[in-house]
């Protein structure tokens, strides 16, 4: 009996040992979040503005630094957020949400950069704003055309502010998943 405890004792012991032996030197197990910041915004293709009934694209990248600031790796799983444009001083109109679900694996202590793509259409961004935000476009004396003019053609200087809000991260990492929250502004004022 006594040979027997001592057996299960030594496989135990094996068993941790082997246990720590997997895991690499120097892997803290706990978790950070990564880091999440816009770097900038451009202007990946781009039409110049016809009045209605044209339909003209407006087609933007956003490029985000991800970092991970953790002794192991994570995986961006899903990437999401919304984005606006300017139409006066601190008066922001959220124009489009886009979203990519690739994964990224990201080293430790490592950035990696995501771009991710979204599309406007001349035609389609005054009816959306007539709808969402009419009201607010009321309070401020604006019209959803002349918007969409006025961002159409000055987007190749940036001479309005483009704010990303609402941004979500999805990690999995060691510990389970990890979401985490973000937003930004270009130009960086």
């Amino acid at each position: 009996m006594k040979r027997m405890v001592y057996a299960g004792v030594a496989l135990l012991a094996l068993a941790a040992l082997g246990g720590c032996a997997a895991m690499p030197a120097g892997m803290d197990m706990a978790t950070a979040q990564p880091e999440v910041k816009l770097e900038r915004v451009e202007v990946a293709s781009y039409f110049p503005f016809a009045a209605p009934p044209a339909r003209v694209p407006l087609i933007l990248a956003f490029v985000f630094n991800v970092t991970n600031p953790n002794n192991h790796a994570v995986t961006l799983e899903e990437f999401r957020f919304s984005y606006g444009f300017e139409a006066k001083a601190g008066e922001y109109f959220t124009l489009n949400s886009p979203a990519t679900y690739d994964t990224m694996h990201i080293p430790a202590r490592a950035t990696n950069t995501v771009r991710v793509v979204g599309v406007l259409d001349s035609a389609i961004v005054p009816a959306t704003l007539a709808v969402t935000q009419g009201f607010r476009m009321q309070q401020i004396g604006m019209k959803g055309a002349d918007l969409v003019k006025m961002w159409w053609e000055d987007i190749g200087d940036f001479k309005y502010g483009i704010r990303v809000s609402e941004g979500v991260a999805t990690f999995a990492t060691p510990k389970g998943p990890m979401l985490v929250i973000f937003q930004g502004s270009f130009p960086k004022k």
